[in-house]
């Protein structure tokens, strides 16, 4: 038998090994994040030009944001654009090459480099593929001529028509990497035997996605799911590889660097803007920590398959 004093130094040394491990990760937190989002706060409610607490920063926020030409409301139409084409088409996307390549199809090792090619190789080196490949003269624009269309001759990037929709399709393109490998590694864990059985049953690949494996890796799409949500206001492309922000492309992400790091080339730019866009991340972190939670909270009502 356990007397109280032995279960009280047991219950003791839990708490201590609790805490040394999660000593170091709380301690990066509060240097990391507390520290730094604290004084984000303090700037967001400061004038840059008196050093006194004010408004004016959430001000000039709203104008930006409501004004028809601003900054922030270009930014954040773009933003929204590439956190759906993410959510809609490249998590799909990203889950079906996966069972594919889940089911061995022929050349299906090629395909797995090709899929993931985009995460090892250099983005510099991917963004200037991908320009020549939809160039004046590219491939993309020699397949056109065959149907009597051409691609710009100041090309797709220089035109604000076309430039955020490319760079769009860019991030399609190499933006099923990580996603396709969670869906295959949860692919792999499910039961060869409840499989085996479906196919002598005369179960379809279609029927055995949508009925076996989807709800099976119903958790890993849960996760994704929230992760991808998390991006809603920071997601983003190459936009300093692309265009630097010109002809409307200019996200949040982007705009929040441009304001504080300048062009990228020359350095940083005024210090005044460090209190807008404190001003434009407490905002948004207001609007989105909410969702982010709500949403959370219901990919955990979803019932999930346990095997």
């Amino acid at each position: 038998m356990v007397n109280k004093s032995q279960a009280s130094q047991f219950k003791k040394k839990q708490i201590l090994f609790v805490w040394g491990m999660i000593a170091l990760p709380l301690l990066q937190w509060i240097i990391c994040w507390f520290i730094v989002n604290l004084s984000s706060i303090k700037l967001a409610f400061t004038d840059a030009r008196t050093n006194q607490l004010t408004s004016r920063n959430f001000n000039l926020f709203w104008e930006y944001l409501t004004s028809p030409y601003g900054e922030i409301k270009i930014a954040l139409s773009n933003t929204l654009k590439y956190f759906s084409t993410n959510f809609i088409i490249i998590n799909p996307i990203s889950c079906i090459v996966a069972y594919f390549l889940y089911k061995k199809i022929a050349g299906y090792k090629i395909f797995r480099v090709v899929f993931y090619l985009p995460a090892i190789v250099s983005s510099v080196a991917m963004v200037e593929a991908y320009r020549q490949f939809v160039g004046p003269g590219g491939l993309i624009n020699g397949i056109l001529n065959i149907f009597g269309g051409s691609i710009p001759p100041e090309g797709l990037f220089a035109r604000n028509e076309t430039a955020t929709n490319a760079i769009l399709a860019y991030t399609v393109w190499t933006g099923c990497s990580v996603n396709m490998l969670l869906f295959m590694g949860a692919m792999t864990r499910v039961p060869l035997e409840v499989l085996e059985a479906a196919k002598l049953d005369g179960c379809t690949s279609f029927k055995e996605l949508t009925s076996i494996i989807l709800p099976l890796i119903l958790p890993t799409i849960c996760t994704v799911i929230t992760i991808t949500c998390t991006n809603v206001f920071s997601a983003s492309g190459p936009i300093l590889l692309f265009t630097r922000g010109a002809c409307n492309t200019t996200t949040i992400a982007y705009w929040i660097f441009a304001k504080v790091y300048g062009d990228g080339v020359s350095g940083g730019t005024a210090k005044s803007n460090y209190n807008i866009v404190s001003c434009a991340g407490l905002c948004f972190t207001l609007v989105g920590a909410p969702l982010i939670m709500g949403i959370r909270r219901l990919m955990e009502k979803l019932p999930t398959a346990e095997y």
